[in-house]
């Protein structure tokens, strides 16, 4: 049985990455522009050095921690045979202009 508004189903592509940020700023967001390039750390592989590039900026803010954020989405490019999971940590860092 399903509810009204309960996922019943999620479907993924592992061939293809994405990070979205949760913590940019109002402060930042204007900074940041979609073909950005992006330099992607993951928490649980402190070897490995991601590159992305920004794909959306949010223009609807979320509050988070009492702060107004946008979400940004990074599609990454080169993954390799990295063992990713979905909602791990990354640190992200975009070059602004």
């Amino acid at each position: 049985l399903a509810a009204p508004g309960v996922p019943a189903l999620t479907l993924a592509n592992f061939g293809r990455w994405q990070v979205e940020t949760t913590d940019l700023t109002e402060l930042d967001v204007a900074l940041v522009a979609e073909g950005a390039p992006v330099t992607v750390r993951v928490d649980a592989l402190p070897e490995a050095e991601l590159s992305g590039m920004v794909t959306a900026v949010a223009l609807v803010p979320n509050l988070t921690r009492g702060d107004v954020a946008y979400t940004v989405t990074i599609d990454l490019q080169e993954t390799a045979d990295l063992p990713l999971r979905w909602g791990m940590t990354t640190f992200v860092d975009i070059a602004t202009q």
